[in-house]
């Protein structure tokens, strides 16, 4: 059976599809048979970074409506034949048509959509959207790992703590365990970090009280490169640090224990920036 990640936060803009299309590729790429899902629906774009060239009839909501089988909505990944991608409706209200999506997204038809994925690959993946839909909450109640994602800015790191508020009082209300809740700090600017123009990993841990299990430092080049539909691993040789953190977190999910900035070069001693 798999296991089942989910990559959230109620701050919009903060990388979460980002970190769902890197991550999803690189454990692709260390032998894992991953599913991504964008159950963003509406707002989907990990079909833009994942390049998606033949796009299939079927997304996330057919699949789980019993529409067509799961088989019928995965698409390929080019050069990643380990990893499978569904794609969220072009138009949700179209996608469900009359269907109330409370109707819709019951926990029972939510439960056999996990399960069928996860009986397919070791890794599935969720890239949720900053809003507690009626699915996002139904997909909480299988999770076993969250990724909860956050910039170093006030904004970003209070939705992170509200996120995770919000998935234990989720849980709670359902009396059903509280997954693991990870922090990943995406676009970390390490000078800022030093200066004090932006908080420091100590800070961010205090206010957040989720344990880290990532630090993606700023990547001005992969900002540009995102832009037409490239990867992290696809952008630069040798490997940018950007991939290099991305490879860390995903080294931690299989069980390794690497060091916090292990390959990864932020220019200053790790105590400079805590």
């Amino acid at each position: 059976m798999a296991q089942i990640i989910l990559v959230t936060s109620f701050k919009g803009g903060v990388g979460k599809t980002t970190v769902s299309a890197n991550l999803s590729y690189c454990l692709a790429q260390k032998a894992n048979k991953v599913i991504v899902c964008d159950c963003d629906l509406e707002s989907r774009c990990l079909d833009m970074l994942f390049k998606i060239k033949k796009q299939t009839l079927f997304n996330v909501c057919d699949v789980i409506a019993e529409k067509c089988a799961v088989e019928s909505a995965l698409c390929e990944i080019e050069n990643c034949e380990n990893l499978k991608f569904i794609p969220a409706p072009a138009f949700y209200p179209e996608a469900i048509q009359d269907e109330k999506s409370v109707d819709l997204f019951t926990e029972e038809a939510v439960g056999r959509f996990v399960d069928k994925l996860s009986e397919m690959a070791d890794y599935v993946i969720f890239d949720l959207p900053a809003r507690p839909d009626v699915l996002y909450k139904k997909l909480i109640l299988r999770a076993d790992l969250i990724l909860t994602v956050s910039f170093h800015t006030a904004v970003s790191i209070r939705a992170a703590e509200k996120t995770a508020i919000a998935i234990s009082e989720m849980c709670e209300s359902e009396n059903r365990r509280v997954p693991d809740v990870r922090l990943i700090v995406n676009a970390f600017h390490s000078g800022g970090a030093k200066k004090g123009s932006n908080a420091g990993l100590y800070e961010i841990l205090e206010k957040t009280k989720i344990p880290l299990i990532g630090v993606i430092p700023y990547d001005a080049e992969m900002v540009k490169q995102q832009e037409k539909g490239n990867l992290a691993d696809e952008c630069t040789s040798p490997k940018s640090h950007f991939w290099n953190a991305i490879n860390n977190v995903a080294d931690r999910i299989e069980g390794r224990n690497v060091s916090l900035f292990n390959n990864v070069n932020v220019g200053y001693s790790n105590n400079k920036l805590f």
